[in-house]
């Protein structure tokens, strides 16, 4: 079922929507985890803090909390209780730029004068959530191509007058790639890019101790939407979030982990475990969309959206339809979908039911690489 939360995008496979209880200050040897409220539904916002090792004052934290004075005096108090502040920040490494990762991230800055790191794509996500006028006029003739007319559009991204408020970036000053070690004193992480959710979604690896910091891309009890990726100019190829997502998740399941740290929720010891579970999820999704398509025919993703989640979709209109399209990608490039076009609509027919593991085994080769 999908979160109300438009503004991330997460959706819960467990029922209804709750306020997620924190779990908690906590220290992992020279790990704190420091959540702090971000006021949407999916609750909390880890963010972590690497200690400095002994003889070193080298404070890094991962992810930032939203722009709130609630969520800043958070971070301040889960520091304070170690002895340190946000002035002791060394370097600020980002998972992604969403507002609960990024919006503080300019006010962090302001006052420790750290470097802020994280993947060239970010600006990705900043634009769109703080967009110029020839973006939105781009971004709503993309969405007329799925089914949604202006005003679907402007309901779909209504959020965006609140983000302005809580969101405070600031520019980068180191871009990493896939691959790039981070230098920390004692702690030295490697960036593994891991595009899905977001274009620009990094994990960062401990080798030595076998510890990763997922971000969104692995969570405790919640599931990432894997946002809709508009291409500019349209007929550029568009990715494909949720199989880019999978192609990820099958980047970091040979990894040999003891605890994942994830952006929402308490550790994760069983990363396969997990994945095999978000793949369970996907195929019954897969499911029932190719049932939809047979029973309706000929649909535009919108007209899927509206009769996969008939309650939602009018007030999460961009998670939706993100939701949708990332499936409908999947049986489309597995052979259990075809695409029409139609008055520059697209329109999608099913040309069969696919069994258990059908599509990811079709995928097969797409997901290596």
């Amino acid at each position: 079922m999908l979160s109300s939360d438009v503004v991330n995008g997460f959706a819960s496979p467990v029922g209804p929507v709750v306020v997620r209880e924190s779990p908690g200050i906590k220290q992992f040897g020279r790990i704190l985890r420091l959540p702090t409220p971000t006021g949407y539904d999916f609750g909390d916002i880890n963010s972590y803090a690497i200690l400095p090792e002994s003889g070193s004052d080298q404070l890094v934290l991962i992810d930032t909390g939203v722009g709130r004075d609630k969520c800043w005096q958070g971070l301040v108090d889960g520091l304070a209780q170690f002895g340190y502040g946000i002035e002791d920040i060394d370097l600020l490494l980002l998972t992604h730029g969403h507002v609960d990762h990024f919006g503080q991230g300019a006010r962090i800055k302001q006052v420790s004068g750290c470097e802020v790191w994280g993947h060239e794509a970010i600006a990705a996500s900043v634009t769109r959530y703080l967009p110029s006028e020839e973006q939105i006029i781009h971004e709503k003739a993309f969405f007329k191509t799925l089914g949604l007319n202006d005003e679907m559009y402007d309901r779909a991204y209504n959020y965006r007058e609140h983000v302005k408020k809580v969101f405070k970036p600031c520019p980068l000053d180191h871009h990493l790639q896939d691959s790039d070690m981070i230098p920390i004193e004692g702690f030295a992480l490697q960036a593994i890019h891991t595009p899905g959710h977001c274009p620009e979604e990094l994990v960062f690896w401990q080798a030595e101790t076998r510890q990763m910091f997922s971000g969104d891309h692995l969570l405790t009890d919640i599931t990432p939407v894997c946002l809709l990726h508009i291409p500019k100019p349209l007929e550029q190829e568009r990715n494909h979030a949720l199989t880019e997502y999978y192609q990820s998740t099958d980047k970091v399941y040979p990894y040999e982990i003891d605890a994942v740290y994830p952006a929402h929720g308490d550790v994760i010891h069983d990363h396969r475990a997990l994945i095999d579970g978000y793949k369970l999820s996907t195929e019954r999704r897969l499911l029932k969309i190719s049932k939809i398509l047979q029973k309706h025919g000929s649909l535009t993703p919108l007209g899927v959206g509206q009769q996969l989640f008939p309650k939602a979709w009018e007030n999460m209109l961009y998670a939706v339809v993100s939701e949708v399209m990332g499936h409908l990608d999947m049986l489309a490039d597995a052979g259990f979908a075809e695409i029409s076009e139609r008055q520059g609509v697209l329109y999608y027919v099913s040309t069969g039911e696919p069994g258990p593991g059908e599509v990811f085994e079709a995928l097969g080769d797409v997901l290596a690489v």
